[in-house]
């Protein structure tokens, strides 16, 4: 049973990947030879890329993601606790697939002209925050997927501490990186920094304080 829920969940990652190399072949022909791979605030492209790179990269990288997805839970020093949050760590990888196949399309019909990147991109991270902080809680003690710090691998109680507190934060991060796009354009780069920076910090010295408390 356990078998066929697990191949059933890779066969969600394949799906993904092989529709993304659909849409991106599909629209190659219509696409300038040079694509863009970062915006500035004003969702202007200020770095591009040959779109034979530029568009197959985020393809690349979610098969890698995939082919580690299943490769991981075999390698993990601990490898017995992937049992005990199987469907959360499904559930996890393949959302951040879906955060890919995403940025792809957005990646694509921002180089048609159909949609500006800055209204886009920070919703996507922002709910991918969101996504993976409401998972946090339920990740179990392993070294590719969490808050991996010296003191949540060195203890399961400061691990599970650590992931309900660094959840919420994450939340809060994303919902404050959903807000981006109305932030006064000058600032939304230093803003985003400090949430991301903000959130970091308070994961990493909250793991030392729940272990200096035990």
């Amino acid at each position: 049973m356990k078998r066929g829920i697990k191949m059933k969940r890779h066969w969600f990652g394949f799906f993904l990947i092989v529709l993304v190399v659909i849409g991106t072949c599909v629209s190659y022909p219509y696409l300038p030879e040079q694509v863009g791979t970062h915006w500035n605030y004003k969702g202007v492209p200020d770095r591009f890329a040959n779109k034979s790179y530029g568009l197959f990269l985020l393809p690349a990288v979610m098969l890698v993601l995939y082919l580690l997805t299943m490769i991981l839970p075999k390698i993990d020093p601990k490898k017995s606790n992937y049992e005990r949050f199987q469907v959360t760590y499904f559930r996890i990888m393949n959302g951040i697939l879906i955060f890919l196949f995403l940025f792809q399309a957005a990646q694509i019909t921002s180089s048609l002209g159909i949609v500006n990147p800055k209204y886009v991109v920070p919703e996507l991270v922002g709910l991918l925050f969101m996504f993976i902080g409401n998972l946090s809680p339920k990740f179990k003690p392993n070294y590719f997927v969490g808050i991996r710090t010296p003191w949540t691998l060195a203890s399961e109680e400061v691990w599970k501490k650590t992931h309900r507190f660094g959840g919420k934060v994450f939340v809060i991060s994303g919902l404050l990186l959903l807000l981006v796009p109305v932030i006064p354009a000058g600032i939304q780069a230093y803003y985003c920094l400090a949430v991301i920076v903000i959130c970091i910090a308070l994961m990493v010295l909250s793991s030392y304080y729940y272990f200096i408390k035990m």
